[in-house]
């Protein structure tokens, strides 16, 4: 064989590869170990203010993420944290009564803050580990864990740089809300 037909063969091979190369890498990254590892921070972080408000212990249902089930939040319910003010004004803030949800978990940290922080790492490490790819709406379950709506808005930006700013915006939102600073016109 000629060196010409080795040429031209071996940039057909390349052609193809290249070619095929997104069917091979069409299903994305597996996140289940980073959203374990975030939750886990999360649940703990969300149990060590717990004890710092001096909260029942038995009145937390404790979240134990896995790999199959990483979305596994440690809750308490809105009777209950109303109950307990330190602990929902260290969870929702200084107008905690204003900012609580009716289902607070350890998404709710510093007001859901962390979620929106998280969301936003996680679409970032998501274009970075697909060269440049958008999370789709369809698939934000294995990728993203804040609300419904919350990932609908955050997702919204025509790109990754700009949901990863929507999210990113939405967190310092929520830490505004925290702080009380919701209320100051600028």
């Amino acid at each position: 064989m000629s060196i010409r037909k080795i040429g031209v063969v071996g940039s057909l091979a390349a052609g193809a590869a290249f070619a095929l190369a997104p069917l091979a890498v069409a299903e994305g990254p597996d996140f289940s170990s980073i959203l374990v590892a975030e939750v886990q921070s999360m649940n703990w972080l969300f149990g060590t203010q717990a004890t710092l408000a001096d909260v029942d212990p038995n009145v937390i249902t404790v979240g134990e993420p896995t790999t199959e089930n990483p979305l596994s939040f440690s809750t308490i319910s809105a009777e209950d944290l109303q109950a307990n003010t330190a602990f929902a004004a260290l969870l929702f803030g200084v107008n905690w009564e204003d900012e609580m949800s009716s289902d607070p978990g350890s998404y709710s940290l510093f007001n859901g803050a962390v979620t929106q922080f998280a969301d936003a790492s996680n679409v970032m490490l998501y274009a970075l580990m697909t060269g440049g790819g958008e999370i789709s709406l369809e698939d934000a379950g294995s990728y993203l864990f804040g609300s419904e709506s919350g990932i609908e808005a955050g997702l919204a930006g025509e790109g990754f740089f700009a949901d990863f700013t929507n999210f990113f915006n939405a967190g310092v939102a929520d830490l505004g809300g925290y702080f009380g600073l919701d209320g100051i016109d600028v």
